[in-house]
């Protein structure tokens, strides 16, 4: 997970892909003294129209157009500076190259199409000047290292494979010491100094060389921890440019995905700690809170609901989120208000329902180890399927003995569609329905069905501990409870 990559991973970083483009316009009519005025030259170039854009996150703003002439020039010009960051300039054919807007924003870049990096020429601006000795001398190391990682994945001769990795390693080394010098001790007055500090990431030590535990044996989790602790020992909270790069999303998207536990409670430590550290800058903290509540609000990952609803209520509810409207900050409340009711550890609303006899059902009263609630319709396309994969499961769990139940609520008002259905498929579980529009509108409020089938696994209190899942997700993920609860019941029968 942490093995040295840096070359690939810087590379990535700054070819980042051009894509999802909104669209910003800092154009004036105000006749005040330039503040941005970029003098651009690509050449063979004669005509065409290229994009000025900076990136955030994982994706880009175009703030500026601008002509090329016959003669291959073109200006991006305006009466106020842009925010501070990487942008790119983007041509017709899709090409681009990047330099780095702070202070100063009145330069001349002369490149060419054939090799951006290495044919460009920056007048007027040192920042972007090292920027682009930065990039050869990183296109140089990537020249260098190209042959070995072929060679890699060709050989199959462990000799031969420890002697690239070797190679491959001290081009890593090379590079990693080139980029500390960078920002320490070259050019340590420059945004792209910040940009490198943010991106180094913690030394690792080998496994034999690792701390001891109070047995004597070696601490195999050492790097591990070591690495989480320090990842973000070289980034500027308080520099809100970084927001306009990739350094930062790239940063948040590991921090979060690769070194944080894949729990909720877990994710949501780490997402509150983040989130202080973002505050010193004001851009920082409006992406961290806005990316992590998009994150997990979208997530289909069962269980991740639960970090969005964590998000809203200590940040949205307590009006931190400065750049929502009041009309957007009701609608994110309310719907983790809503999400509120059915997360997963929480015990399920009562449900109070006739079944196909009239005789009223009431969920919280089911005797059963572990009950399904799911909300169906008998016209579904894909009901038609699972209902009967549903039953063939139902049938299976009770030859063998679990003590297992079905609640199924018909998700619409047509009792005869719905009776039909019922008998021609055998459904011998709880079948039932509302009494009206309005109790089936408050049964999908309380449980969030928008689509169904809608499926939650109800354990014998009835509280939720599985939710949103198809019948074969049902099976692998009961069938696993099931046996987890026998292993635990016998620990205790002893």
């Amino acid at each position: 997970m942490m093995n040295s990559k840096m070359i690939s991973r810087l590379f990535i970083l700054f070819a980042f892909p051009i894509c999802g483009f909104s669209q910003v316009n800092s154009k004036s009519n105000s006749k005040k003294p330039l503040a941005t005025d970029l003098k651009i030259h690509i050449k063979g170039m004669t005509n065409g129209e290229c994009l000025l854009g900076y990136h955030y996150g994982e994706k880009n703003s175009i703030v500026d157009t601008a002509k090329v002439d016959a003669n291959g020039w073109m200006e991006f010009k305006d009466t106020t500076a842009q925010p501070g960051g990487i942008y790119f300039v983007l041509l017709p054919s899709k090409k681009y190259f990047e330099i780095i807007l702070t202070d100063g924003q009145k330069f001349t870049v002369e490149t060419d199409t054939v090799d951006f990096i290495r044919n460009t020429k920056i007048t007027g601006n040192k920042e972007n000047q090292y920027f682009y000795e930065y990039l050869t001398y990183l296109s140089d190391q990537q020249k260098l290292l190209q042959p070995i990682q072929s060679q890699l994945k060709k050989t199959k001769n462990r000799d031969s494979i420890a002697i690239l990795q070797k190679k491959s390693a001290a081009i890593d080394s090379t590079v990693r010491s080139y980029k500390r010098a960078y920002y320490k001790t070259k050019h340590p007055e420059t945004f792209m100094a910040e940009v490198l500090a943010a991106m180094d990431e913690p030394d690792q030590i080998t496994y034999s060389k690792c701390p001891r535990k109070a047995d004597g044996s070696i601490d195999s989790t050492y790097n591990y921890w070591n690495f989480r602790k320090h990842y973000w020992d070289g980034m500027n909270f308080s520099d809100d440019r970084l927001v306009r790069t990739p350094v930062y999303a790239n940063k948040l998207k590991f921090y979060i995905e690769k070194l944080t536990p894949p729990h909720p409670d877990s994710i949501m430590v780490a997402c509150d700690w983040l989130i202080e550290k973002s505050r010193p800058g004001k851009e920082l903290f409006k992406y961290t809170v806005s990316t992590l509540t998009v994150n997990y609000e979208t997530s289909k990952v069962m269980g991740y609901d639960a970090i969005f609803v964590h998000l809203v209520d200590n940040y949205y509810k307590t009006n931190q989120a400065w750049w929502v409207s009041e009309e957007q900050n009701t609608k994110i409340v309310n719907r983790a208000n809503q999400l509120s009711y059915s997360l997963m550890g929480k015990t399920a609303v009562n449900l109070m329902m006739n079944d196909t006899s009239g005789h009223m059902q009431i969920l919280q009263t089911v005797k059963a180890k572990y009950t399904v609630l799911i909300f169906w319709e008998p016209t579904c396309s894909h009901c038609k399927k699972e209902m009967p994969l549903l039953k063939a499961y139902y049938d299976s769990l009770h030859t063998a003995g679990v003590s297992f139940e079905v609640y199924a609520i018909v998700s619409e008002m047509d009792s005869k569609a719905w009776k039909a259905f019922i008998k021609e498929h055998n459904l011998s579980w709880i079948n039932v329905t509302a009494k009206d529009a309005q109790e089936l509108a408050t049964a999908k409020y309380y449980y969030d069905v928008y689509s169904t089938p809608t499926l939650y696994l109800l354990d014998e209190n009835k509280t939720i501990f599985g939710k949103r899942l198809d019948v074969e997700g049902l099976k692998g993920y009961l069938n696993h409870q099931i046996e987890k609860d026998k292993k635990l019941g016998i620990k205790k029968t002893n």
